[in-house]
This record gives structure tokens, C-alpha cells and sequence, in this order.
């Protein structure tokens, strides 16, 4: 039985887990049905005294899972429903539930979010911004949801012209206000996100977590190696090579 305490990993509904080698700094993903839950209970209530930077930091991972399962290689009809919905209660009730951790209307959504968004990834896997983050947080502790936080707004204009028509949809399923031919939405997402990001407290770069240069840039071939290892990169919407993978570490810092 699964029950969650906070609103990001979607965890209850998936067949996926994480496990950190630290002695290699390598963080690998196991999955089969035998991880998966039998039960789960998903209760708003225990999720109201979640501090404000967990709460951001996991909601925006879940935002993560939303987007990736939707631009996915593998995505299909019934995910791709499921990430949009999850994609309009985060960009409604995130920003809610991180200044107002009792708001339980918030918390409701932001949980079934994260539980959509899980359905929807466990059927397709997810893109770049996963595989990247892992080496980040195995070599640099960083947090799991603010490494895809920083990565999820460059992943996307890495990937925007491979699909812009799913990236106009996006944006709409985030703003219903939004205007334009599907290119001037699809780059309005971006737009979107990043200040959703920005809105909750989110850095926009490795150097805001005080990180030495010296050694994050020492660290980019073995990361970019590891990440490219990752069956997320298979599914991202467009080609990404080892030298793209660098070149991303890189901006991001």
C-alpha cells in the first residue's frame, strides 16, 4: 500500500523506483510490476503541513512528469489526456498550495495531478529533463524536483520545434488565454513555465544552489555519459546525442 505525503512523484501509481549508488554516484531506475503498489490512498490531509520549498519542488516535478509523458515518443491517446489535465491543475492550484499550505482544495488537485501524471508517464516513460537530473542530484544532492525545475524551461526549447503543435497545446492547457499560430504558442509554453517556476521559488540555474563551478564543469562528461545511459532519452521527442546532453549541462549552470 502506497500513501503519499506529497504531491510530485506520483509514486502510488507507478512501476518505476529510484536507487541512489552512492559509491558511484549513479542513480538507476528499477521497474516491473512487482514495485508497483497494490493500494492507494491518496488523502489532502497529509499533505497540508508540507513545508512551502518541498511542496514547490515536488509540484513542479510532477508538472515535469505531465509535460514529458505528453511529449513523449511513446505517448498515446489515454496519457496524453492524462498529462493534460495534470497540466491544468498544476498551473491552477501549485502556486496556491505553496503560499497557502492549508488551502485543501489546492492540495486535493495538486495530488490528483501528480497521480494523472503518474498514470500517464508509467505508460510512456518521460524525456531529457529526467535523464539529466539524475546525474545532478547523484553527483550534487540536488533535489530530485529542483533539478527538473531548472531543466524543465531549456529542456522544452530543446525540444520545441520537434513537436510545436504539442507544445501549443500546452501552453493552451496552461493558460486558456493564450493566443497566436501554434509556433508563437508552442514557444509561449516555455513562457508559461518558466514563470510558474519563478512564481514559486525555483532557481533558474545550478550557480543560485552555490555549486562550484570548478567541479560541476569536471563533472559534465561522466554526467552527461550517465545520463545518456537512461531509456529517457529514447522517448524524448527530438534526437539528443552526447554532445547535446553537454551542451545542456552547460547552459543550465
Amino acid at each position: 500500500m502506497a500513501i503519499p505525503t506529497t504531491s510530485g512523484t506520483g509514486s502510488e501509481v507507478t512501476s518505476f523506483t529510484v536507487i541512489t549508488d552512492t559509491e558511484r554516484n549513479y542513480k538507476l531506475t528499477v521497474g516491473g510490476v512487482l514495485v508497483a503498489a497494490k493500494w492507494a490512498v491518496v488523502d489532502p490531509q497529509l499533505t497540508v503541513t508540507v513545508p512551502a520549498k518541498i511542496t514547490a519542488a515536488t509540484g513542479i516535478d510532477a508538472l515535469v512528469h505531465a509535460i514529458e509523458s505528453y511529449t513523449s515518443l511513446a505517448s498515446f491517446h489515454y496519457s496524453e489526456v492524462l498529462a493534460l489535465d495534470a497540466m491544468q491543475l498544476i498551473s491552477a492550484n501549485l502556486r496556491q498550495a505553496v503560499y497557502h499550505g492549508e488551502n485543501l482544495r489546492a492540495r486535493e488537485n495538486m495530488l490528483l495531478a501528480s497521480l494523472h501524471a503518474g498514470l500517464a508517464f508509467n505508460n510512456t516513460r518521460l524525456g531529457n529533463a529526467h535523464a539529466i537530473s539524475h546525474p545532478l542530484s547523484a553527483f550534487f544532492g540536488i533535489a530530485h524536483g529542483v533539478a527538473n525545475g531548472i531543466l524543465l524551461p531549456v529542456i522544452m526549447e530543446f525540444n520545441v520545434l520537434a513537436c510545436p503543435e504539442k507544445f501549443a497545446r500546452i501552453a493552451e492547457a496552461m493558460d486558456s488565454s493564450v493566443s497566436g499560430n501554434i509556433l508563437e504558442k508552442s514557444y509561449k509554453s516555455i513562457e508559461i513555465v518558466r514563470q510558474l517556476a519563478k512564481d514559486i521559488g525555483i532557481p533558474s540555474s545550478i550557480s543560485e544552489l552555490g555549486i562550484d563551478k570548478e567541479a560541476y564543469e569536471k563533472a559534465i562528461p561522466e554526467m552527461a555519459q550517465d545520463a545518456m545511459k537512461s531509456g529517457n532519452i529514447k522517448v524524448n521527442p527530438r534526437l539528443t546525442r552526447l554532445e547535446d546532453v553537454t551542451a545542456l549541462y552547460r547552459q543550465i549552470y
